[in-house]
């Protein structure tokens, strides 16, 4: 398929990417408009939450160009592709019997944890995203040694814009596997020191995700994946995921959750709906315009960034994505009424790495009425 080797030169670029892992939170260039559903995309509700099946035809996608694409997964790291286009299940394809395995997301833990502190939000729970972190952890008083520390908000975090030290990408064995070799996760993460000002460098760091799940334990009264069954697994009919604790009983709110395919899929749906969910309202429309608008340039290989959400643009559709290690993609094109999900288990290798953004792409490329 010429699609899928059109971007090898991106391949080739994406072992570089590591080289290249802050940008400045502020920028001249043109960015990419909020990523929401247009006012004329459908509001789909699941009859007792099962997705309907469908064909490629039915909703205008090109069948030869999905199945070629099926095709060249079954040959790759992928381990679970599924294809919705107007909130039917048009093409799904799953390794070794995998489909109602609950594989691993990954980093989309993090996209999971800005819905939730939406949520928390709507309910009152949170009075916004400016409020300062430093008021939560009050057992850590000390460690807010400066007026940047202390000046750091929700926003920062939900942005990876704080300032803390945590060159993740650079220096894994060094930041986030010790963080969760530590017995106090939030003292480690809290304990860094100031690299910039918040607000002004964007830096990947999965610690500001886990003081998020801090936060939502210590405001709500539940953990977070407690507090997610409640107000987001359970309206949506998920009811088998594994998400593991960190030690001060919240959940791991950067990494970690295990869910099926199909139940990935009805989160990228419920974003796609606007936050609706079978005709009742699960998180507010401007939860999800806000946390899938650009609110810093991100990484130059995979897109701009909002509140853990990435956004680019695939053959001139906007997209708003959640992204984990290994491949896992959880995509939704507004657009296009489309939601792809993508699980991997893909090695260093360039050419494994982009692999899942090649074939999401080639299955934009599907839709016919465009």
């Amino acid at each position: 398929m010429t699609e899928i080797f059109r971007y090898a030169k991106l391949a080739m670029l994406a072992g570089a990417a590591s080289l290249i892992l802050t940008t400045s939170a502020c920028s001249s260039e043109k960015s990419l408009a909020p990523v929401s559903s247009p006012s004329n995309s459908k509001v789909i509700n699941l009859p007792n939450g099962e997705w309907p099946i469908g064909t490629p035809e039915q909703v205008e996608m090109d069948p030869k160009e999905v199945e070629e694409v099926m095709q060249y997964a079954k040959k790759s790291p992928v381990l679970s592709m599924l294809v919705v286009k107007d909130g039917t299940i048009v093409s799904e394809y799953y390794k070794d019997g995998m489909s109602d395995s609950k594989l691993a997301v990954n980093s989309i833990t993090k996209s999971v944890t800005s819905l939730l502190i939406g949520i928390a939000i709507d309910k009152g729970y949170l009075k916004g995203i400016n409020e300062p972190i430093e008021p939560f952890f009050p057992e850590y008083k000390e460690l807010f040694d400066s007026p940047d520390k202390r000046s750091i908000t929700l926003e920062h975090l939900l942005s990876m814009t704080s300032g803390l030290h945590f060159p993740e990408w650079t220096e894994w064995n060094y930041m986030l596997r010790p963080m969760t070799e530590t017995k106090d996760w939030n003292q480690f993460v809290l304990s860094q020191s100031m690299d910039s000002r918040p607000g002004e460098v964007w830096n990947y760091n999965t610690g500001g995700s886990q003081l998020l799940a801090a936060i939502l334990r210590k405001t709500t009264g539940q953990s977070e994946l407690d507090f997610a069954k409640e107000h987001l697994l359970g309206p949506l009919g998920i009811d088998s995921v594994k998400w593991p604790r960190s030690p001060d009983d919240s959940n791991s709110g950067g990494f970690g959750l295990k869910m099926k395919p199909r139940d990935l899929a009805k989160i990228g749906q419920l974003v796609l709906n606007r936050g609706v969910w079978d005709g009742k309202r699960i998180v507010s429309e401007a939860w999800i315009r806000e946390s899938t608008s650009r609110h810093s340039e991100g990484n130059v290989f995979f897109g701009e960034y909002g509140h853990h959400w990435w956004m680019d643009q695939y053959s001139g559709h906007k997209v708003v994505f959640g992204m984990g290690y290994a491949g896992q993609y959880l995509t939704i094109v507004p657009d296009l009424d489309l939601v792809i999900v993508v699980n991997s288990a893909t090695t260093g290798n360039p050419q494994d790495t982009t692999l899942p953004i090649r074939f999401i792409e080639s299955l934009v490329k599907a839709v016919k009425n465009k």
